[in-house]
C-alpha cells in the first residue's frame, strides 16, 4: 500500500517530476493527474477509486445542475446573494428552489456515501457508551465495511464546492479531468487540507513553473515534514503507546507525561505531514492551503481551533456556522451554533463517542466558557491593576489551552469512555513506578532517545516562535546557506531519524479518518 512515507510515493514524485521537465509546460496538470490516479490506486484500491470517482462525477454533475437555474443575469453573470437584478422579470423562486433542491440533494449523496462507509457502526458504540455510564454491558458485533481511502477530505471538499457554486462564488468546472485533479491530488487527498477549489483548483489547473527558490522552498519543507515525523513524531508516539498500553498501571506524572506527548505526537505527525505534501507541491508550482499556525502559541481554545486544521475549520464555519445564523441572532442562538459545528467536528474524525466528545462536544464548551469568563477576567485585571497583555499572563494563558486541549485529546485517543475516565483520573493517583527516581525511562524510551527528543523539540519550539513573531518571513536566507540547510537537515534525519530493517513505522495519524 502506497503512502507518504513509503518508497513507491518517492518513486512516484521523481517520476513525476521527470516527466514535467520533458513535457511541454502546458501538460503539468495532465502529470499530476495521471500521478495523483496512479496514487489512489496504489493506496486504496479498486473499491476506492470507484467510489471516489462516484463522488466526483456527483459532485461535477450537481454544480452543473444548479448553474443550469441561474442565480444571475440572463448572460450568466452570478450574483453573490443569489438574486436576479433590479428589473428582470423571471420567476425568481421557483428558480431559486430547484437550485436549492439540487444543492439538498448533491449533499445528501455525498453524507450517505460518507455515513454508509464511516458511521455504520455509530448507533453501537452509542450504545456502548451508555452502557458504560449505567453499568450495564452490551455486546454487539461490529458492521464490517469497506474503509475508503481518503473519503472523509474529498467530500467536504466536493460539498465545498458545490456550495461555492451555488452561492455565485465560482463558475462550475466544465472540463472534467480538471475538477477530478481536484478532488483526487496526492497531496491533499490521503489527509488534507481540506481545499477549497477557489483557492487550489486554479493553482492545479494551470501549475506554476517552480523557480530554484521554490524548489529550495519545497525541499525544506519537505524536510521540516520528515524531521517532525522521523525525529519527534515517532519517539513521542513510542512514550504515549507504551503508557497508554498499560494505562492502569501508571497514575500521576506518568499519565500527564502520556498525556503532553500524545498532544505534541499528534501535533508532528499532522503537521509534518502537512508540511511534506506542502512541500512536494511547490516543486510541481501547485499552492496548497495551509493548515496549521503555530497552534499550542494560542491564548485561548477559540484561538487554537482558528490554527489547528485551518481549512477543516474554515469549511465548517462557511458551510454550518454561518448559514446557522452564525452569532446575528442573539448569544443562545450563537452558543448552539457553536456547539453543533463541535459535534460535527468531532464526528467528522469518527463515528465513535470518544472522538465526538474528545475533539467536538469538549472543545465548544471550553470555548462557552472561556467566553463567558472573560470579561470577569479582564475586569479582575484592571482591577488589580494588572496588564492582560503581560508577557508572563501570555505564557500563562497558553499553557493553560495545552492543558485543555491535551484532556481533550485523551479522549482522541482513548479506546472507550472508561478508559479516557480511569486516564484522567489516575492522573491524580500514585503509580507503581518511582515517579522521580526513574525519570520517563518507564515509559519506553531509553536516555539517548529522550535527549534526540528533548533537543528535537526544543528547535522545533525555536522554530516555532520564530514563525510567530515573523510571520512567512525566511528562517534561513541566501540560496548557498538554504541550500546547505537542506544537506544539514537531512544529514540529522539520517542519523536520529527511527526507520530500517524491523523497524514499523506508523502511518500518518489523519490518514485514518
Amino acid at each position: 500500500m502506497m503512502g507518504y512515507m513509503s518508497y513507491g510515493f518517492v518513486l512516484l514524485i521523481a517520476a513525476g517530476l521527470l516527466v514535467k521537465k520533458i513535457v511541454p509546460s502546458g501538460w503539468s496538470r495532465w502529470v499530476l493527474l495521471a500521478m495523483s490516479l496512479v496514487f489512489l490506486a496504489a493506496a486504496g484500491g479498486y473499491q476506492s477509486f470507484l467510489f471516489w470517482g462516484i463522488s466526483t462525477a456527483a459532485g461535477y454533475a450537481a454544480a452543473l445542475l444548479i448553474e443550469k437555474y441561474p442565480s444571475g443575469c440572463p448572460d450568466g453573470t452570478l450574483s453573490r446573494n443569489g438574486d436576479y437584478p433590479a428589473g428582470q422579470e423571471r420567476d425568481k423562486a421557483g428558480t431559486l428552489r430547484k437550485r436549492r433542491l439540487v444543492l439538498i440533494l448533491a449533499v445528501a449523496f455525498q453524507l450517505g456515501l460518507l455515513a454508509y462507509f464511516k458511521y455504520a457502526n455509530l448507533p453501537f458504540y452509542t450504545l456502548e457508551a451508555i452502557g458504560e455510564i449505567t453499568g450495564r454491558v452490551f455486546e454487539y458485533e461490529p458492521k464490517e465495511r469497506l474503509a475508503l481511502f481518503g473519503i472523509s477530505f474529498y467530500t467536504l471538499m466536493v460539498i465545498g464546492y458545490d456550495a461555492d457554486v451555488y452561492r455565485g462564488e465560482i463558475r462550475a468546472v466544465r472540463h472534467f479531468p480538471v475538477f477530478s485533479l481536484f478532488t483526487g491530488y496526492f497531496g491533499h487527498l490521503a489527509q488534507g487540507p481540506v481545499d477549497s477549489y477557489k483557492e487550489t483548483g486554479e493553482s492545479l489547473a494551470w501549475p506554476a513553473s517552480p523557480s530554484f527558490e521554490d524548489m529550495q522552498d519545497g525541499c525544506l519543507e519537505i524536510l521540516t515534514g520528515l524531521f517532525k515525523k522521523l525525529i519527534l513524531s515517532e519517539r513521542l508516539a513510542l512514550m504515549a503507546d507504551t503508557v497508554y498500553g498499560d494505562y492502569a498501571s501508571y497514575g500521576g506524572w506518568y499519565l500527564m507525561l502520556a498525556a503532553a506527548a500524545f498532544s505534541l505526537q499528534l501535533y508532528t505527525d499532522f503537521s509534518g505531514c502537512m508540511d511534506l505534501v506542502f512541500g512536494v507541491s511547490r516543486l510541481f508550482g501547485v499552492k496548497i492551503a495551509e493548515n496549521f499556525r503555530q497552534p499550542f502559541f494560542s491564548e485561548s481554545i477559540s484561538e487554537f481551533w482558528r490554527r489547528w486544521h485551518i481549512t477543516l475549520g474554515a469549511f465548517l464555519r462557511k458551510n454550518v456556522y454561518i448559514p446557522l445564523g452564525g452569532n446575528r441572532k442573539g448569544v443562545f442562538r450563537k452558543y448552539v451554533n457553536v456547539m453543533a459545528v463541535f459535534f460535527l467536528s468531532g464526528l467528522w474524525h469518527g463515528g465513535k463517542w470518544t472522538f465526538i466528545i474528545g475533539t467536538g462536544i469538549l472543545q465548544g464548551a471550553y470555548m462557552i466558557g472561556e467566553e463567558t469568563v472573560r470579561p470577569l477576567a479582564l475586569s479582575g485585571c484592571r482591577a488589580a491593576g494588572v496588564d492582560p497583555g503581560a508577557p508572563v499572563l501570555r505564557w500563562l494563558r497558553r499553557i493553560r489551552t495545552f492543558v485543555l486541549v491535551s484532556a481533550g485529546f485523551v479522549l482522541f485517543r482513548s479506546d472507550s469512555l472508561s478508559m479516557a475516565g480511569q486516564v484522567l483520573i489516575g492522573m491524580v493517583q500514585k503509580s507503581r513506578y518511582p515517579e522521580w527516581e526513574s525519570g520517563v525511562f518507564y515509559t519506553g524510551i531509553n536516555v539517548a532517545d529522550f535527549t534526540v527528543l528533548a533537543v528535537g523539540l526544543v528547535i522545533l519550539f525555536l522554530m516555532s516562535l520564530w514563525r510567530e513573531k515573523h510571520g512567512d518571513e525566511k528562517i534561513i536566507r541566501g540560496e548557498r546557506l538554504r541550500t546547505w540547510s537542506c544537506f544539514g537537515i537531512l544529514f540529522l534525519i539520517m542519523v536520529f531519524g527511527w526507520y530500517g530493517k524491523g523497524y514499523d513505522m506508523g502511518a500518518f495519524i489523519y490518514s485514518q479518518f
